[in-house]
């Protein structure tokens, strides 16, 4: 997933669904799981972490594969063959034909009647051995730009590792505050529940001595129905952030009281420091090619140009040229055990210098290099397309962030101001002027002055730990 995706993802953590957990390992069990126990299980069990960590040595393999075509390929090919009936017997000559055609003049030898052996036949055994050695001299750069293709295929896999860390990292600190803003959440629910039914209780009361209509009894009873379905929905939301820590993290049966939030203080002045920082400050840093989104784009146009480079080596017309040695034997005996192996020449040894090369191929390889040229433009317009999505989400993230500010301000003044109209409720009732109505219902409305600021602060610290994000 690419960055900019993520970011997308990440502003609706709350509302994401849950799937399956890995098998923990015993330490991971324990209560008072803190950030860092928590960020090395995600590490240690995270499926597509560990995917790309698999790829990254398949592509130290690729390197060492492109390394080695520099060097010579040596070929070894050996058979031994048995003959039960061997193509050729043995060879002999009959003396006196020899004589006999020979001109001796008046003296001439008598028959003899022998004959001479001249050829043992071949043995019943035939081996032969070959062996060839083939050293590449000039590819017009193919192999160097290779070795070079494959280094920089490793060095984006290596990338990859450090952004999906990165990812992972703030993910996890996005569901684990999102969990701590969510649990204090559902602690001013129940407090304000406890409120909305005691209004109810009141409002019941105070209709059967006529103090009240029964429409309001009705209305305080939606009131304590909405909240009763408010707080199940936000049981449900705990819950799928508890599932899916538990798919990032391995572990299984997460709770939240097995969670150490202790982080969550130091977490929350980084983003006051933060937001203190010049914006156009930030944004450059975004931007800048350390950036690991920015830097995988220019590590894949690097790639694009490589390939353009192997492509251009490749045409019609540029031969490649290799030297190639061979040797072999081919004998009834083994090497150096056969008789008179000088003798025989049964051995050879050739050295050739090989040219080979693409006269024509109807245009491919040259339709291959446009194509080339193509993808390394494609890469330029991806690197300024993700740049201008990146400083997008950057500065939404940025605004979302101080205008989250700004409303728990207000939402600071709305709380204190309910809880001055609750001292005077309270103290008008305690005097027989008001009503505990009147009292309880300035309760719920700083509970949901309360809620409102918990609700900005974690829309602030997502929007927060999305900039962090970006800034890796």
């Amino acid at each position: 997933m690419t960055k900019h995706k993520f970011l997308c993802a990440i502003i609706f953590s709350v509302c994401i669904s849950s799937a399956g957990a890995l098998n923990p390992t015993p330490a991971q069990t324990e209560e008072n799981l803190n950030l860092q126990t928590l960020l090395e299980a995600t590490k240690q069990n995270h499926p597509e972490l560990l995917k790309l960590q698999e790829e990254y040595k398949r592509s130290i393999l690729d390197v060492k594969d492109a390394w080695a075509a520099l060097g010579p390929s040596v070929d070894l090919q050996m058979s031994g063959t048995y003959m039960l009936n061997p193509p050729m017997d043995a060879i002999y000559l009959n003396v006196d034909e020899i004589i006999n055609s020979i001109k001796w003049g008046a003296i001439k030898p008598s028959a003899t009647g022998q004959y001479i052996k001249v050829y043992d036949g071949m043995e019943d055994t035939l081996y032969n051995f070959e062996f060839s050695l083939t050293q590449p001299i000039f590819t017009w750069g193919k192999i160097s730009n290779a070795i070079k293709l494959y280094n920089q295929i490793s060095q984006i896999k290596q990338t990859q590792i450090i952004q999906q860390t990165d990812q992972l990292e703030t993910e996890l600190k996005t569901r684990l505050i999102t969990l701590f803003y969510l649990n204090h959440i559902l602690e001013i629910l129940d407090e304000e529940q406890s409120y909305a039914d005691r209004m109810v209780q009141v409002s019941e009361n105070a209709a059967k001595t006529g103090m009240l209509l029964p429409q309001e009894v009705v209305d305080a009873k939606i009131q304590a129905k909405e909240l009763e379905i408010t707080k199940q929905d936000l049981l449900e939301q705990i819950n799928d952030q508890l599932l899916e820590l538990g798919r990032i993290t391995g572990i299984e049966n997460l709770s939240f009281e097995k969670i150490n939030y202790d982080f969550v203080p130091a977490l929350v002045d980084e983003f006051d420091l933060l937001l203190a920082t010049d914006q156009t400050e930030l944004e450059n840093q975004v931007l800048s090619g350390n950036q690991s989104s920015i830097k995988m784009l220019t590590q894949l146009q690097d790639v694009s140009k490589t390939a353009e480079k192997i492509a251009r080596g490749s045409q019609n017309w540029k031969p490649d040229f290799a030297l190639q040695t061979s040797g072999g034997y081919s004998g009834s005996r083994l090497p150096l055990v056969e008789p008179n192996w000088m003798r025989k020449d049964d051995y050879s040894l050739n050295i050739s210098v090989g040219i080979k090369t693409t006269i024509w191929d109807g245009g491919k390889k040259i339709r291959d290099v446009s194509r080339k040229m193509s993808e390394v433009e494609t890469a330029k317009i991806n690197k300024l397309d993700a740049r201008s999505t990146i400083s997008k989400t950057f500065n939404s993230q940025w605004n979302s962030a101080q205008v989250c500010s700004m409303k728990i301000e207000y939402q600071d003044l709305k709380i204190e101001s309910a809880n001055a109209k609750i001292k005077q409720k309270q103290q008008m009732y305690e005097s027989g002027y008001g009503s505990e109505t009147d009292v309880l219902s300035a309760k719920i409305e700083r509970c949901n002055a309360q809620i409102e600021k918990e609700k900005q602060n974690l829309t602030r610290a997502v929007s927060c730990l999305t900039i962090e994000y970006l800034l890796k």
